[in-house]
C-alpha cells in the first residue's frame, strides 16, 4: 500500500473526529430547537427541519428538492446524512463512544463490538411505510422515523426536567427512547439497521461511486476497525465491509494499522464483485434465513393483521362526516387544514411544540399534537408552529391567514357564567378575546357593591377558537367549551366596531388585572 500506514491512519483519525465534531454540532442545534421556542432561533428551527429527509418525503413526495438531493447525495458519495445529519443516529454514537471511554478507564471491555449480520427481515420496515405512505391508510414513518424519535425523546425530558411531573404518554416516549440508546450503549447504532431512512440510502448507497474500500491483500484481520465501527458492519474475520450499512463514520480508517481501509473513488465494476460476492455469501445462507422469516411474517400476520384490519376501518369511521377523529373534542393546531390532510402527513416529531411560546401544544394518544387549553390559548399573532412542520402537516400561515382561520369553536353557557352565579363583575372572556366575538351588555341588575352588572354575549361568527374564554374563565364549571372542528375555516375576522355596528362597546379593564 502506497504511503506511510500511520500517517494515514492519524490523518483518518483527526477526519472521523471532525466529521464527529460536525454532527455533534447539529445534533446540539437539534436539542436547542426542540427545547426552546425562542423566536430568535426560527430560522435554525425551520432549516433544520427542512432539511430532513423523512419530512421531506412526507412533504414533497418522491420528487421533492430535499430528498432528490439527500438521494443523490447517498448514490454518489454514500450515507453522509446519516454520517452528520441524522441527531438520532448522532445521539446513539455519542453514548457507545462514551461507554467505549467508561470501558477503556476501567481497562474492561464490557460490551465488546463486532460485526453483526443483519437479518432481511429489517426491510420490511420500510416496506410497510411506503405502503402506509403511498396508500394514505398509516401515519408515514409515525412510529420509526429517526426524527420522530428524537423530538419525542428531547421534548420529553425537557418537560420533565422543566415541570417536574409528566404525563404516561411522556413517560412512553421517553422509555422507547431510553431503550433506544441503551441498545447504542451495547452494541453501537443499532436503531439505523431498522430504520427506514437508513435502510433507503444505504440501498442507493450499495453501488455509490465515492466510498469505503477495503483492502483484502493488506489487511491483517487485527480486528481493530471492527471494533471501532459503530453500525458494526465490518467484518475483520472475512475482511468485508457492507457499504449499504456504512455511515461514514471513518472510525475504522482512523483505527486500521496497516491503511487498508480507505475512502474515495469505487470503480463500477469493484462495486459490482463485492455486491456478487456478498450475493453468493447470502445464497449459502438462505435455506437457514428462509425458515427464519417465515416464522417472522407468520408471526407478524398473526399479532398485526387484526390490529391493521381494525386500525383501517376506525380510520375511516374516523373520517366520516362527524367531522375526523383528530378533531372530535380535541383541537388540532393552526394551519391543520382538515383530519385527512392533518392525519396523513404528521409524524408526530412535536417540533411544533416545541416552537409553541405559550407551551399548549401537547401529544394526544396517538402521538400527535393537540392545543390543550387548560395551559394557555393560542396567541393571536404567532405563526411559529405551522412554519417549523417539516412534513406541511401544518401549513405555514401568514399572520393575517392565521387570524382569520378558525381552528376550533366556542360554546358559552350563560347559566356558568360568575355574573349569574354570584353577582360578580367579570368581563375577563371578553376582554381577551382578539376578534371581538365577546362584548358585554348590560344584565339589569347590580353587584352587591351597587355597580351594574354586564354579562358576555357570544357571536359565534367571528370566533377562531383560540381558548382565550376558556383559560381566563373563572367559573367552576367553565362557562366556555371549545370543540375541535373539521375542517378549518375562514371567518370574517375582527368583529366590526362598535361605532360602525351600533352595538355596545366593549368595557374598559381597570389596571393590568381582570376585575373578578
Amino acid at each position: 500500500m502506497p504511503g506511510n500506514p500511520e500517517r494515514k491512519r492519524l490523518r483518518y483519525k483527526l477526519l472521523s473526529w471532525a466529521r464527529l465534531c460536525v454532527a455533534v454540532g447539529a445534533l446540539a442545534l437539534f436539542i436547542r430547537v426542540f427545547t426552546s421556542s425562542l423566536l430568535q432561533w426560527r430560522g435554525v428551527r425551520v432549516f433544520l427541519m427542512d432539511g430532513q429527509f423523512s419530512g421531506a418525503l412526507a412533504r414533497d413526495a418522491v420528487f421533492g428538492a430535499v430528498v432528490l438531493v439527500w438521494l443523490a447525495v447517498a448514490a454518489l458519495f454514500g450515507r453522509w446524512y446519516c454520517a452528520a445529519a441524522c441527531p438520532l443516529g448522532t445521539a446513539q454514537e455519542v453514548v457507545r463512544r462514551l461507554t467505549t471511554l467508561a470501558e477503556g478507564r476501567k481497562r474492561k471491555k464490557l460490551f465488546p463490538s463486532k460485526y453483526v449480520s443483519p437479518r432481511s427481515l429489517r426491510y420490511l420496515i420500510p416496506c410497510l411505510a411506503g405502503v402506509g405512505f403511498f396508500l394514505s391508510v398509516f401515519p408515514f414513518f409515525a412510529f420509526m422515523d429517526p426524527i420522530a424519535h428524537f423530538g419525542h425523546g428531547a421534548r420529553g425530558l425537557f418537560v420533565l426536567l422543566t415541570e417536574r411531573s409528566a404525563a404516561p404518554l411522556v413517560w412512553a416516549n421517553l422509555a422507547v427512547f431510553a431503550v433506544i440508546l441503551a441498545f447504542a450503549a451495547v452494541r453501537g447504532r443499532r436503531f439505523c439497521d431498522w430504520c427506514p431512512v437508513g435502510t433507503l440510502l444505504g440501498l442507493c448507497s450499495r453501488t455509490s461511486l465515492f466510498g469505503m474500500k477495503l483492502d483484502r491483500e493488506t489487511c491483517v484481520s487485527c480486528g481493530n476497525c471492527e471494533r471501532a465501527c459503530p453500525m458494526n458492519c465490518v467484518d475483520a474475520k472475512n475482511k468485508t465491509l457492507e457499504r449499504d450499512r456504512c455511515i461514514l463514520c471513518l472510525s475504522c480508517a482512523g483505527s486500521c494499522a496497516v491503511g487498508a481501509l480507505d475512502y474515495g473513488f469505487v470503480p463500477p465494476a469493484r462495486a459490482m464483485e463485492e455486491r456478487a460476492m456478498k450475493e453468493r455469501g447470502e445464497r449459502r445462507a438462505f435455506l437457514q434465513k428462509s425458515g427464519s422469516a417465515l416464522i417472522y411474517l407468520a408471526g407478524l400476520s398473526y399479532l398485526v393483521g387484526p390490529a391493521l384490519r381494525d386500525l383501517k376501518r376506525f380510520w375511516r369511521s374516523g373520517l366520516s362526516d362527524a367531522g375526523g377523529f383528530m378533531f372530535i373534542d380535541r383541537v388540532g393546531p393552526p394551519g391543520a387544514v382538515d383530519a385527512a390532510h392533518f392525519s396523513s402527513r404528521c409524524i408526530g416529531c412535536l417540533a411544533c411544540a416545541a416552537a409553541c411560546p405559550v407551551g399548549i401544544i401537547r401529544a394526544d394518544r396517538n402521538f400527535r399534537p393537540q392545543l390543550d387549553y387548560t395551559r394557555g390559548y393560542c396567541q393571536y399573532n404567532c405563526t411559529e408552529c405551522g412554519h417549523v412542520c417539516p412534513t406541511e402537516a401544518l401549513l405555514p400561515l401568514r399572520r393575517d391567514e392565521k387570524q382569520r382561520t378558525r381552528i376550533a369553536l366556542s360554546d358559552f353557557t350563560r347559566a356558568n357564567c360568575v355574573v349569574i352565579t354570584r353577582r360578580q363583575s367579570c368581563g375577563a372572556c371578553a376582554e381577551v378575546c382578539p376578534t371581538h366575538a365577546l362584548r358585554m351588555v348590560p344584565l339589569g341588575d347590580t353587584a352587591p357593591d351597587g355597580s351594574p352588572l354586564t354579562v358576555p354575549v357570544f357571536d359565534a361568527e367571528y370566533c377562531i377558537g383560540c381558548g382565550g374564554c376558556f383559560n381566563v374563565c373563572p367559573a367552576v364549571p367553565k362557562a366556555f367549551v371549545v370543540t375541535g372542528i373539521s375542517p378549518q375555516v375562514s371567518t370574517p375576522g375582527m368583529r366590526p366596531s362598535e361605532k360602525e355596528d351600533g352595538k355596545l362597546p366593549l368595557p374598559v379593564a381597570v389596571g393590568d388585572d381582570f376585575p373578578f
